[in-house]
């Protein structure tokens, strides 16, 4: 099966795909440091996987007793995804994480986004800000990069505990949020809203 061409992908659904350029290396390790505890994540989610630049990094990382699930938006990257990861869940909508949760039992140790939330309404934004929050374990975390620090303030009303980073090797350069779903944490107010959703996007990463 021909892997779809991400920059195609770019020109059909600019809102959807974050960038023209794969992420680098370099911040798929700022994301995922081999120092974070991974025997520790039964549970792991990745939102707009694209072509699977980090889903295989995950696949390389994560305990063996561990269960990925992928949600992408983009049928062909969806379709790639299926072929080259035969093992793992792919579902199309990250507002069904709460899906997941409830048929598993177990909420996720580990939620990985490359979501452009930038790109999004600022409802969409609460929505799945929303979702990722209640679909996560007390102590879980919620690892996600952006293109501008804009979005920090919005993300810290769902995580109050957050550690920012960034980095300059990849194009173009990123902003790294890592939150912590902690105890004490203030709750965020539940945003109700009926489907269907509108469309939110894949990571903007190749191999």
């Amino acid at each position: 099966m021909k892997k779809p061409s991400f920059f195609s992908e770019f020109l059909a659904n600019a809102g959807q795909v974050g960038s023209i350029v794969p992420s680098s290396v370099f911040l798929t390790r700022t994301m995922l440091p081999a120092t974070l505890p991974w025997d520790k994540m039964l549970r792991i989610a990745e939102l707009g996987p694209g072509t699977g630049v980090f889903t295989r990094h995950l696949q390389l990382h994560r305990s063996p007793d561990s269960r990925l699930y992928l949600f992408e938006q983009n049928e062909s990257f969806r379709e790639s995804l299926r072929h080259r990861y035969p093992g793992l869940p792919v579902l199309d909508d990250a507002l069904r994480l709460d899906e997941v949760v409830r048929e598993e039992g177990l909420p996720f140790d580990l939620i990985v986004s490359g979501l452009p939330f930038a790109n999004f309404s600022d409802d969409l934004q609460s929505r799945l800000l929303q979702a990722i929050h209640d679909a996560l374990a007390p102590d879980g975390s919620f690892v996600a990069f952006q293109y501008t620090p804009l979005l920090k303030k919005k993300f810290k009303t769902y995580f109050p505990s957050m550690e920012t980073d960034y980095t300059w090797m990849n194009v173009p350069p990123a902003w790294v949020f890592r939150c912590k779903k902690t105890d004490d944490a203030r709750q965020p107010v539940p945003h109700r809203s009926s489907r269907p959703f509108g469309p939110f996007g894949s990571r903007p990463e190749s191999e």
